[in-house]
């Protein structure tokens, strides 16, 4: 059967039908269908939401159990499935998925039947996780915890295999675009989290008492992260509470044996300390009038938990309770100079603007799905060449040489020459020996032309 397209001349390449093919047709409404195909449904931590978000959240799942999670949610889906959660939200972004295929989805593997999820479509979805990466819908205004929260989820995707290299591109226009914001607002001036705020409290107490013992509350994550912290301020007198007392010391044996572990039945009035921080989750405060926190002495009391963990009721009259409250009224505080509203009003006239830049940005999308596809390909070239007769720095070598032939091959305008191609992989300044690179260039060209004697990209792909 004669293809519709005139073939190229013997020995060349074109690959500029794939580039057209969107263009060939309405091209501004063919183009934005692509983004009109994104979904999110999201959820948002308040009190009516606690229960949902405690069956939702995968933040206290290590790698694997959030793998399985994931997994479960995408399997059966005809698209990619994102998943994001921090201690105030949790979201999915489903790319050629519904927002009702997402939620019953999610719904049949958390074994719910009804959540009051949010939900947006298509630059709808953009502009919230905009909103969210930036700072602009946190509890403290500006904050930068929740941008690195979403390039390592996004990372995560990656190397889990979770989402495509084409549809990973959105998520880079959405991190570019926080970028923006928080330099127009001068973001980048505020507090990086809660923590950055507690150091100073810290600090001050250590200050006071330079001997200090330090009581940690949870080993989760953040209580994890909690005992990082310490030990750059120089503290080694660390007790930690959990459910599992030594048991807990499996999830980071590498500070695990710097600390003491004990369960809260062992925690007890003799274990004196100066300050405790607060990491655990729960429904309702774990320390309250009828429970109240075991030491006596006096004690800054610092809860980064929300809910909050514990209860004004549950603390001892020469006790200072910090929860997150607290940390709310000191971060607006320090930005007593800024007017809430106005630049929430002015966040949103800036993303308008970026929005504005990304929808011309979608134009060349066309361009950015191609030059992914031949880097995904020859990614997937060179774990074979690695098989070939290589000693261990060839072996080392082939990935990082599989990418410069795709930047070749991605920035030749029009036709070019099979010859061309396989000298330039011939004449690499790699150390690598001519008979393997000899393989390698048969390899990449016959590829090539594969790929040009495909209809469409989608044709290519498989």
């Amino acid at each position: 059967m004669t293809s519709e397209r005139s073939q190229s001349p013997s020995g060349t390449f074109d690959f500029t039908h794939f580039l057209n093919q969107v263009n060939s047709h309405n091209s501004q409404s063919s183009k934005m269908v692509d983004i009109e195909d994104i979904s999110l449904v999201t959820i948002k931590l308040m009190k009516s939401t606690i229960q949902h978000m405690k069956n939702l959240t995968t933040e206290g799942m290590n790698s694997d159990e959030r793998l399985k999670f994931v997994r479960s949610i995408t399997n059966g889906m005809n698209g990619d499935i994102f998943e994001f959660s921090t201690c105030n939200r949790v979201l999915y972004v489903g790319f050629g998925v519904s927002c009702q295929e997402i939620i019953d989805k999610v719904l049949e593997v958390a074994n719910l039947n009804y959540v009051p999820f949010q939900t947006y479509r298509g630059m709808d979805v953009w502009r919230h996780l905009v909103n969210v990466c930036s700072g602009l819908d946190s509890f403290i205004l500006g904050e930068l915890q929740v941008m690195g929260q979403f390039r390592g989820a996004l990372s995560w995707h990656r190397k889990n295999n979770l989402i495509s290299d084409m549809n990973a591109v959105f998520f880079d226009h959405v991190v570019a675009a926080n970028r923006v914001v928080r330099k127009e607002l001068g973001f980048t001036k505020t507090p990086e989290s809660m923590f950055s705020l507690a150091n100073n409290a810290i600090m001050e107490t250590i200050a006071e008492v330079p001997d200090a013992t330090i009581t940690v509350i949870g080993f989760g994550d953040m209580g994890i992260k909690a005992v990082k912290a310490l030990f750059e301020l120089k503290q080694e007198n660390i007790l930690v509470i959990t459910r599992t007392g030594s048991e807990a010391s499996k999830r980071a044996p590498e500070i695990s044996t710097r600390v003491r572990f004990k369960t809260f039945d062992e925690w007890a009035v003799e274990d004196k300390t100066q300050i405790i921080i607060s990491t655990i989750r729960n429904i309702k405060p774990t320390f309250n009038s009828e429970r109240k926190i075991p030491v006596t002495n006096k004690t800054k009391i610092l809860d980064f938990s929300w809910p909050p963990s514990i209860d004004p009721s549950g603390i001892h009259a020469n006790q200072e309770l910090l929860d997150v409250k607290h940390w709310i009224r000191v971060a607006h505080k320090l930005e007593i100079d800024w007017n809430y509203d106005e630049t929430i009003n002015s966040g949103n006239m800036i993303i308008q603007d970026i929005e504005e830049r990304f929808v011309i940005s979608l134009r060349d999308k066309t361009q950015a799905e191609f030059r992914a596809f031949i880097y995904a390909r020859m990614d997937e070239l060179s774990t074979a060449w690695e098989d070939l007769d290589c000693d261990d720095l060839e072996s080392s070598q082939m990935r990082p040489f599989s990418r410069e032939i795709a930047t070749w091959i991605c920035k030749q305008e029009g036709k070019f020459n099979q010859e061309d191609l396989y000298e330039e992989v011939i004449r690499t300044r790699r150390k690598i020996r001519r008979p393997i690179l000899t393989h390698i260039a048969t390899d990449v060209t016959r590829e090539m032309i594969r790929i040009n004697d495909s209809e469409t990209l989608l044709e290519a792909a498989h």
